[in-house]
């Protein structure tokens, strides 16, 4: 079931929201629902260290961070794809070591696609 929900932001903000739609091709209303759905599952203290970040205008932080959090989620997605070839068993034989360097080439591979897609 869903829920309207009203919000009130300033001009600044309003242009940069309208911004990132139109780049996404997403509708006003679906880029702030991402939003909202993003923002209430992040720990309160990665929430108001962004909003902190945010009030202070601190571009260069929040560059560094949305950085080093696509590097963090490109390592999970790796790591995921790994795991996930594993257990398909499609790698075997007697050589573990070309094995396993089998394995982290697919999962390069199915990680490149995914991030194609998004």
């Amino acid at each position: 079931m869903s829920s309207t929900i009203s919000a009130n932001v300033d001009g600044r903000t309003a242009t940069k929201l309208k911004m990132v739609a139109s780049m996404e091709n997403r509708s006003v209303s679906n880029a702030v629902s991402s939003a909202i759905t993003v923002f209430v599952g992040l720990p309160k203290g990665v929430r108001d260290f962004l909003l902190e970040l945010n009030a202070q205008d601190d571009q260069d932080t929040i560059v560094r961070l949305g950085r080093e959090m696509m590097a963090a989620a490109a390592r999970v997605r790796l790591e995921k794809a790994t795991m996930d070839l594993a257990s398909e068993h499609r790698f075997g034989g007697s050589d573990d070591a070309s094995s396993e360097i089998d394995m982290m080439e697919e999962a390069t591979a199915f990680s490149r696609a995914a991030a194609q897609r998004t």
